[in-house]
């Protein structure tokens, strides 16, 4: 179905969007969430700085010392992640116990620039993310210069990367079970939003196979001025209809009576003792009205084929066979019909009563005793069949008995038009006939039609 097409083709883009948006959310929040980690990581380590420019102390050689530990635990515990170190240039230098013996190397900033951040190598192979700072120590006695002491904290930054991994990991679950959301979302919204166009086609099919003349029902207004056009377009199609049946018909009046008027006249001349002339004009003659005839049936046809028909068979096929049994031998034969009261076809009305006409007086002519007709479902389609017991049509004729003008016995009435007309008419409505028997065995004509489906 059309809409169900156009659902999938927007909920598969729905769903491209959202994952793309979320993809990109994703890395957004992954960044800003790296940097609110780095900037929480620089103020503990900038207040670590802090404690220890307020806590250096000079010694009575010139040296420095730090005479009160930092708070937090993890200085004291080796290789533990947490390291500080102090250093007066490559004479003097004091650092954590977490350290152990391991010195780090850095080039240190002037007092004026502030705290520097930066990645440097630690013990264990660790890489540290660290914050550097340069301060002066005012001298204590007279005499004394100022002290410059490089100072540095730092972590291990693999810490950081454990954080950063976590996060994106809940993150990654966070935002699978959004995007399941948000498709599920987009699945519901586009299946609302849809569904007034479902309706319209199952309205349109609806017109298609006869079983609604117009669209109707509410619809939103954004779709009211597609309906409106849509039965303008099916008022204007009535129309063009209507007149064309209403030129067919004024052409078959217009051409009977000459051509009427014409054959007398060759009868006459044929009276009147010029038979080869007159035999000529009327030869001529019964081409053009056959061909005449052929073509209004063609053209209404093409009319009724454009429009969804609910036309039911067992009635027609009941009046057809009263029909016949008012002509010659017709009340002779025994008519036995098995239809299914509920067989409808999309034809027109007047197409199918040709159509089963032409089928049921062929029978009539070939038929010794019987005549059967049965009326059932085939799939899609229904099929009538009617077998006579006559003596039947030999297979290799099959194909040719379908053309127009055939007669495999000319002994019989008729202009060898009903099975080709049968078979155009079927055609036309996208079924088609088929013939089966044989020599001396009836021969059977099983009709395919379109069916009516039930209304959605």
């Amino acid at each position: 179905m059309i809409a169900k097409s156009l659902r999938y083709r927007l909920l598969g883009a729905a769903s491209i969007v959202i994952l793309i948006a979320l993809q990109v959310a994703g890395a957004a929040l992954l960044v800003l969430f790296e940097r609110n980690v780095i900037r929480h990581v620089d103020l503990d380590l900038n207040a670590y700085i802090e404690q220890l420019a307020a806590n250096v102390a000079r010694t009575a050689d010139g040296g420095i010392e730090m005479p009160i530990e930092l708070a937090d635990p993890r200085f004291r515990q080796p290789l533990a992640g947490r390291y500080w170190q102090m250093s007066t240039g490559a004479t003097s230098k004091l650092h954590s116990r977490s350290l152990w013996d391991f010195d780090l190397e850095v080039a240190f900033p002037e007092p004026r620039q502030g705290v520097r951040y930066m990645r440097i190598p630690g013990p264990d192979r660790q890489i540290l993310y660290a914050a550097v700072r340069s301060i002066l120590l005012e001298p204590d006695s007279p005499g004394q210069a100022e002290l410059r002491i490089g100072l540095i904290t730092a972590m291990d930054a693999a810490e950081i990367e454990t954080l950063k991994n976590q996060f994106l990991g809940d993150m990654l679950t966070a935002l699978g079970l959004l995007a399941a959301l948000l498709i599920s979302a987009a699945w519901v919204q586009v299946s609302v939003g849809l569904l007034p166009f479902e309706q319209l086609r199952i309205a349109l099919a609806n017109i298609r196979l006869g079983n609604a003349k117009r669209l109707a029902g509410n619809v939103p207004r954004e779709i009211e001025p597609l309906v409106a056009e849509t039965n303008r377009l099916l008022d204007a199609q009535d129309k063009a209809i209507d007149k064309a049946r209403a030129r067919a018909g004024d052409l078959a009046h217009g051409l009977k009576t000459p051509l009427t008027a014409l054959t007398i006249v060759a009868q006459q001349l044929r009276a009147e003792g010029r038979c080869d002339l007159g035999q000529e004009m009327e030869h001529h003659l019964k081409g053009l009205t056959s061909h005449v005839e052929r073509e209004l049936v063609r053209a209404r046809m093409a009319a009724g084929s454009s429009v969804g028909h609910r036309t039911p068979v067992a009635p027609i096929l009941s009046r057809l066979v009263r029909t016949m049994q008012t002509l010659p031998r017709g009340d002779d034969i025994e008519w036995d019909i098995d239809c299914a009261a509920d067989l409808r076809t999309s034809l027109d009305e007047t197409d199918l009563i040709e159509a089963l006409g032409n089928l049921l007086d062929n029978a009539r002519k070939w038929s010794k005793a019987e005549v059967r007709i049965e009326g059932s479902f085939a799939g899609d389609h229904i099929e009538i069949a009617v077998t006579d017991d006559g003596p039947g049509v030999p297979a290799a004729e099959y194909e040719r008995v379908l053309r127009r003008g055939i007669r495999l016995d000319e002994t019989k009435p008729g202009s060898g038009l009903g099975l080709s007309i049968v078979r155009e008419i079927a055609e036309t409505y996208g079924g088609s006939v088929e013939l089966s028997g044989g020599a001396n065995a009836g021969l059977t004509v099983r009709l395919r039609l379109p069916m009516v489906r039930a209304s959605a």
